[in-house]
This record gives C-alpha cells, structure tokens and sequence, in this order.
C-alpha cells in the first residue's frame, strides 16, 4: 500500500498473502507513511507501521524485540532491499533473508554519492555479517551476485517470482482477448511501464525511441508509470520534437494498464538492474513480448531470441534495432509474443509461496538441530 511500493513488495505482498491462506499468522513491519494506519490488516497479513525509510535500521533494533514478545515468532523473514536490518542481532530467532536484488554499481545511476556509496557499502559486508544465515532469491542472477560477493552458493535458494493471469479488465475486454487466444491486436505503439526513476533506463528508451522514430513518424512510445523524473519529461520529449508521439500517461489503474499492454507492439524494460521483471510476465501473459536490457533479473525473465529480445544496457542504438525488428516483422512479432505466453505459464504465485513455506520450515528446522 506504500505510494513507492513496486515489484519487491508485489512479490512480498502475493508470496506471504498465500501462505496466510494455507494456516499461518504473518506479520509485516515496515515504515509508515502520510495517511497509513499503524496496524491494519490487509490480505490476511498483520500489517506493522512506524517510522520512514532513513532510520529503518534504528526502528527495527527498537522494536523488533517487542513484537517478539507479543507474537512469539517460530522464524523471521529479513526483506533485505537496499540497506540490511541486522534481524538476527534483535532477536534469536531462526532467520530467513529475502532479496529481490543486489544494487553494486547500478545505484550511482540512481542517487546521489554518499547514498549510493552506503548501498553499496552496506552490499559488499552482507557476507560477514550473515555468515549462517539461508538467503532465498528470486533469480539465478541475484544468486550468482550474491555468490560473487562471498555469500556460500550452498545457502541461497532462487524461487521464482509468479505469473498470474490479468483478471482487472477494460470494457473492450482486450485483455481478455490477448490473453486467451494470442490474436494479432497490436495497434503502433510500444510500452515502457515501470517507475520513472533514472536506474529503471527511462533515457535509453527515450533516445532509442527517438532513433526509430526517424524511420518510423507514425508509431507512438507510451511511458506508463509515475516517479521523481517524470516532471522532466515534457521539456526532454518538446526539445527533441516528439510531442504528441510520447504520450505521458502517469499512474494508471490496473485495467488500463492491462488495456495499453494488450494492444501494444511490445513492452520496453530499458531497467539497469533488476532482481525479475514482474512486467515482463505481465505483458506475457497477454501474449507481448519485450525487448530489455541484458542485465541481471531481464535475461532471466526474456530468453533472448525465444520470448523477446535482450540488448546490452544502456545502449539506444541496439534497442532502437530491436525496436525495428518487432515492428517490421509481425510474424517474429508473434512467435515471441506466444513463446513468451507459454513461459509466463511455468511460473504462479501458489508454487513460489508452496516453495517459499517450505523454505521457512528447513529453516526452523535447521536452526534445532544447531
């Protein structure tokens, strides 16, 4: 429910909402913010609001111990996303640390130096700080960055974010349509659905774009999503003459969302880092592929040349040639776009919640045998 939640807390929020409904108390604690209840349920989970972001760490050191008391709980579950809690140093109680994925130099793209320069720090000392602790992860990638920073390979589980089928529909009923049958109902449009922050590649769809519109006047780009840099949109699409071909659509609800995916070429994923690609599986499950970055998380969630079209971060030429591939071949267009549907439908949030319990268990577990 935060305003800045995104694919770690989907992924958060459908994994332990599941494992509420198989028979077992969940609770959340995390940071408040303006117009939050303190406690509220939602979904099943018990919901635990204080304090912001800068001083988590301080929030959680204070209370957690409190919570313990009143809950009683059998494990915890460190969501470790930017800088680490420390959990275990709070409580003695078997511990568990999720990670969607690790930032290492993508963050300088993303905040300032003395921000960045402490993500990336508080990074590289996860090793010595959790020596025993079991990590579960969301891609073969993150598993192998954590490995690379001296994480044992023999504690990190990967379980795969899930897939589901758009159920929030428009009138037209054009998510449903894709969805179901694959029909060809691309209208001359890409994409780009996410956050608009600087490490989500926003500037290289946009140059990109910019490049295949040249060839191309009467196709539009389509930037979904809300964000910090979205202000200085309008000044970059009017100074490089593409008014009325970007269209700047903000936050949408999940139907719309549905209905642009649904009826567009493909989706754009221009991201720096990513721990999966919710939207990836999103526009798959409406038979679209994507054309994405070559970075950590997106060639686990594309298969290059199978369901969309990896290019190497950061580089506009390359994705504005892949951008000219799908646009002029209808027929590759759709091969993906059903390979792509086909995948999507090896994943569901069941079997990743299923896995993640049974994760929880090995942890109890192994912590009474220690």
């Amino acid at each position: 429910m935060h305003p800045a939640a995104g694919g770690a807390e989907k992924h958060l929020h459908r994994i332990f909402s599941k494992i509420v409904e198989m028979g077992h108390t969940v609770v959340l604690f995390t940071t408040t913010f303006p117009g939050a209840k303190e406690r509220e349920v939602v979904d099943g989970i018990q919901v635990i609001r204080k304090g912001g972001d800068l001083m988590f760490q301080l929030t959680v050191a204070l209370n957690l111990k409190k919570l313990d008391r009143e809950f009683n709980f059998d494990v915890v579950v460190e969501d470790l996303n930017k800088l680490p809690v420390f959990a275990h140093w709070f409580v003695r109680k078997p511990l568990l640390v999720q990670m969607h994925h690790l930032w290492r130099k993508s963050i300088f793209a993303e905040a300032i130096f003395p921000v960045a320069f402490g993500v990336w720090f508080f990074e590289r000392i996860i090793p010595f700080f959790y020596r025993t602790q079991n990590f579960v992860v969301v891609s073969p990638s993150t598993k192998k960055e954590l490995a690379e920073i001296g994480v044992d390979e023999s504690r990190i589980s990967v379980i795969y974010n899930g897939s589901e089928k758009p159920n929030i529909l428009s009138g037209a009923n054009l998510a449903t349509s894709a969805a179901e049958s694959c029909e060809n109902t691309a209208n001359p449009y890409f994409i780009w659905l996410s956050r608009v922050h600087r490490y989500k590649g926003i500037w290289t769809a946009l140059e990109a774009f910019e490049k295949f519109s040249l060839k191309h006047p009467e196709v539009k780009l389509y930037v979904v999503g809300d964000g910090p840099l979205l202000k200085k949109l309008p000044a970059w699409i009017q100074s490089h003459g593409l008014e009325g071909k970007v269209v700047l659509t903000g936050f949408v609800s999940a139907a719309r969302k549905y209905e642009l995916l649904s009826s567009s070429l493909a989706l754009l994923q221009t991201s720096y880092k990513e721990g999966w690609g919710l939207t990836v599986m999103e526009a798959a499950q409406l038979c679209k592929t994507t054309i994405a970055s070559d970075v950590p998380g997106l060639c686990d969630s594309v298969r290059d040349g199978e369901t969309g079209i990896l290019f190497p971060s950061g580089d506009a030429a390359a994705c504005a040639s892949a951008m000219e591939k799908i646009y002029s071949d209808a027929e590759l267009r759709e091969n993906l776009g059903r390979n792509a549907k086909r995948y999507a439908l090896t994943f569901s949030w069941e079997k990743s919640a299923r896995e993640t319990l049974e994760l929880l268990e090995r942890t109890i577990e192994g912590s009474v045998r220690k």
